[in-house]
């Protein structure tokens, strides 16, 4: 411990959490993690059978260096593997493969003048480095025209739609541009099939890793831990717990923005104006156990409004169903607004409302191919970035002392994910230790 030693309570245990947490006890301080759930945040898992699985879907890109250097810095760059993948549409009743410029052709949902439309807009954006000029416009003002209203309605703005509902037409471009060029550098060969990445074990071998490598940095690990309240005091915060209280000499919080205003009291309006400049997007995901597989592709974008979902991911056509007991596992995704009447529904009027609409994807469902579910619900799993985000991003310090914040707000132009978790999270802890 250093002369300078400070005590450091980090709220959160997700990869932004864990790994700031992991380099400020390196650099000499006394960190504590307070996590409510299991650590890993969006990334966790449960069980399943001699393995995990997680809770909301995740792949890595090939252009995910930051999360790809810290698994070979904790010894587990080896469990993880690039496995092929493959990309289909679902619109007017057929499920079309989309995972190039030869599907793109064939995709006869739209004449073929709108198809070459579509290829020339994606080849354009797929060479655009400068992000800043798409700050003043929303994605779907530009894509409508860039595209023209029929190639825009049926293929990227039905997914706009799909994606963010009530908000699709408050989306800044950005983040459209992002997507586009985040696919450009992941693939090292346009000409060949796509590759993601997953770690043999789930991401669950990620998360253990870096709590273990906390703990042998002398991190003190508290999770299944909720936090009531942050406090400023005299000597730095305290910190409220479900267990009793402690007193830090400073805090770093990784919770949504909503949570934190509702932690920490005092804090300057303005301040509160640029955290409330963001709203987010809720998520439901289902997790089905099946005894067959439904489709033959992986991730699969739905552009039908009657769905009641968003996405189907079938994990076990990425990876394979031998590392599941032989059992097919499929993902059924849902953004809603935070107040969509899907969060007060039980788990059992949700399948109801599904069941009927898996048998579009392939006629032969039965309800008895369910071996098992889950159903998870997020009311924070999606910022919705505004226009001239940039100039709005709330700073990693706040303006009260010795209180910092690092959440998925301020991950940027970027979209969130675990890759840009560890980037924050070595980012914020940079600046911990440069500045306080």
């Amino acid at each position: 411990m250093t002369a300078t030693a400070k005590t450091i309570g980090v709220i959160g245990g997700g990869y932004a959490g864990l790994t700031a947490a992991l380099r400020l006890a390196q650099a000499g301080h006394n960190v504590t993690v307070w996590e409510r759930g299991a650590f890993g945040g969006q990334a966790a898992t449960i069980p399943l059978g001699d393995t995990r699985i997680e809770i909301f879907y995740h792949h890595l890109f090939q252009s995910d260096t930051h999360i790809q250097a810290l698994a070979e810095e904790l010894g587990i760059g080896d469990k993880l593997m690039w496995l092929p993948s493959d990309v289909s549409y679902f619109a007017d009743g057929k499920l079309l493969p989309l995972n190039g410029a030869v599907d793109l052709l064939k995709l006869d949902i739209i004449p073929i003048w709108d198809r070459l439309r579509v290829g020339m807009v994606t080849a354009w954006l797929q060479i655009q480095k400068d992000w800043m000029k798409y700050e003043g416009v929303t994605a779907h003002e530009w894509l409508t025209k860039a595209l023209g209203k029929n190639a825009y309605e049926k293929t990227l703005g039905a997914q706009l739609k799909a994606k963010f509902g009530s908000y699709y037409d408050r989306v800044s471009m950005v983040w459209f541009w992002g997507k586009i060029w985040l696919r450009t550098k992941s693939r090292r060969n346009p000409l060949e099939q796509e590759k993601l990445g997953y770690f043999n074990g789930s991401f669950q071998v990620v998360a253990d890793a870096l709590v273990q490598a906390c703990r042998d940095a002398g991190v003190t690990m508290k999770d299944q831990v909720g936090i009531t309240s942050l406090d400023q005091i005299d000597s730095g915060w305290a910190v409220s717990t479900d267990t009793g209280c402690e007193n830090v000499d400073l805090v770093l919080a990784t919770t949504p923005s909503t949570i934190f205003q509702r932690l920490v009291k005092g804090l300057p309006e303005d301040y509160q104006a640029r955290l409330n400049a963001l709203d987010y997007e809720g998520a439901i995901v289902t997790l089905l156990e099946l005894d067959h597989s439904i489709t033959d592709t992986y991730w699969m974008n739905i552009a039908d409004p009657t769905m009641p979902f968003t996405a189907v991911i079938e994990h076990t056509n990425f990876f394979g169903p031998e590392n599941y007991g032989g059992k097919h596992l499929v993902y059924l995704s849902k953004y809603v607004e935070q107040d969509h009447p899907y969060f007060g529904l039980s788990d059992d009027e949700i399948m109801t409302e599904y069941l009927p609409h898996l048998k579009k994807l392939n006629s032969s469902f039965s309800e008895e191919w369910i071996s098992k579910r889950w159903i998870f619900r997020e009311r924070a799993a999606q910022p919705i970035t505004p226009l001239h985000y940039s100039q709005k991003i709330p700073d990693l310090k706040t303006p009260l002392d010795n209180l910092w914040l690092a959440n998925t707000t301020q991950i940027y132009p970027e979209d969130r994910g675990t890759n840009y978790a560890v980037r924050l999270g070595e980012e914020v802890a940079k600046r911990i230790l440069a500045e306080s």
